[in-house]
């Protein structure tokens, strides 16, 4: 689709989001609106509503709605014999190493599965390796035997902090980032990856590296992701405000300027990380049936856990991701390609991927009205599905040998028995 079409797509997306928000919101607007003329002398027109009924009435529709969500729908538990099974089968595999970068940085990658389809994933900014169990989990068990899933850490961030303080702040950009991976590949002996798979910030790393090495990459799963100048879309779900943007570079710089304030931000956050946990992240994660809970909690703990230069180093990667924008190369970018988003996302907004769909020209976009930035945690039976039959496609010769060595070493196993 040209790219001045591209916002068509966009605009119906954002009037079923309307209809949604019409409806939530249907107790305030319909009484308010000029009442008809009653057809019997003894009934009375419509009276607007005040704030204390609203509230009253809001509580029994939110009391009504837990009742018959809890009910009918039971809260999938995070420690539930399938979700702890799944998970340690790929703690289980999960293998550790390091490799040193051209910038003498050392670098922390960890491996899931041991699959003929090696599938590479930047992850989010601030998460750790826990954040790749959803992408896995999210597969059924033949899926999981046929990748290889691969992340890191990004440089100066969790585990890959060492030698950091020698380099600039120039030096954590986006193309660094790109190129750690490439560096990974080599370390690893791919010539290249089957599917590269990039969550929120691993998107525009995605995209550099898909640029700056076409040949590495067959194919791109891109899920809640922009494709640069992130500052100036943040917490703009609709349309890009001018100067917001400029305001969120300041009050980064003004941070990173305060650090002795870091110390009781910390011990403030973590003395309130109960409180968070119980009365925010639980809840939400209770009504949605999601990971919520353990997710997010562990989300904002690693933020100070992982040390003083670890969140020092976090708080540079919105420069970077606003500085970067493959925005002029989306159009050379031609393999194949699967968007995925939500229309409910305020850190990468929607429209971010619209733009990416109407430019590269061999994309496939799913976007869900009621997803947020967590799509794959909301939607992970249709999510996860749409990613593995995406990565699957066009690689049956490797997934039915890798079934037919499962096959000889069974009956070579029974045979010696």
């Amino acid at each position: 689709m040209p790219y001045p079409f591209s916002y068509l797509g966009w605009y119906l997306k954002l009037h079923e989001l309307a209809l949604y928000l019409f409806l939530l919101l249907s107790p305030i607007l319909i009484p308010r609106f000029p009442p008809l003329p009653p057809p019997l002398p003894t009934l009375s027109p419509l009276t607007p509503l005040s704030i204390p009924q609203l509230v009253i009435l809001y509580a029994i529709l939110f009391i009504t709605f837990v009742t018959l969500r809890t009910t009918l729908y039971p809260p999938k538990n995070v420690n539930s014999s399938k979700t702890k099974a799944g998970s340690k089968t790929i703690k289980t595999s999960l293998k550790k190493g390091t490799f040193t970068t051209r910038d003498n940085i050392k670098i922390q990658y960890y491996i899931y599965g041991d699959g003929p389809l090696h599938l590479l994933c930047g992850n989010g900014l601030g998460c750790s390796p826990d954040f790749a169990f959803p992408i896995m989990t999210s597969i059924n068990e033949s899926s999981f035997n046929s990748c290889t899933l691969v992340t890191w850490d990004y440089r100066g961030l969790f585990n890959s902090k060492e030698n950091c303080e020698n380099i600039t702040d120039p030096f954590f950009s986006i193309r660094d980032s790109a190129l750690d991976a490439k560096e990974l590949m080599d370390h690893l002996g791919w010539e290249k990856c089957h599917s590269y798979f990039g969550y929120s910030t691993g998107v525009q790393v995605g995209l550099e590296l898909a640029t700056m090495y076409p040949h590495l990459i067959d194919r791109l799963v891109l899920l809640n992701g922009a494709h640069g100048q992130l500052l100036h879309s943040l917490l703009q779900p609709i349309f890009r405000i001018p100067l917001l943007g400029d305001f969120f570079h300041v009050l980064l710089i003004l941070i990173l300027r305060y650090k002795r304030l870091w110390k009781p931000l910390r011990n403030l956050v973590l003395s309130i990380s109960t409180i968070l946990r119980v009365c925010v992240f639980k809840p939400i994660g209770y009504l949605t049936a999601r990971h919520y809970e353990y997710y997010c909690t562990n989300y904002f703990l690693d933020f100070f856990n992982y040390g003083i230069e670890h969140s020092v180093n976090y708080m540079k990667y919105p420069h970077m991701l606003d500085c970067h924008s493959s925005f002029h190369l989306l159009h050379t970018i031609t393999q194949k390609t699967l968007i995925i988003t939500g229309m409910l996302d305020m850190l990468t907004p929607a429209y971010h991927s619209y733009e990416m769909h109407s430019l590269m020209p061999n994309s496939t976009l799913l976007c869900k009205t009621l997803g947020t930035h967590f799509v794959l945690l909301e939607y992970p039976e249709e999510v996860g599905g749409a990613i593995v039959e995406f990565v699957e496609e066009g690689n049956e010769k490797l997934l039915q040998a890798k079934t037919k060595k499962a096959k000889t070493s069974r009956s070579r196993s029974r045979s010696r028995k």
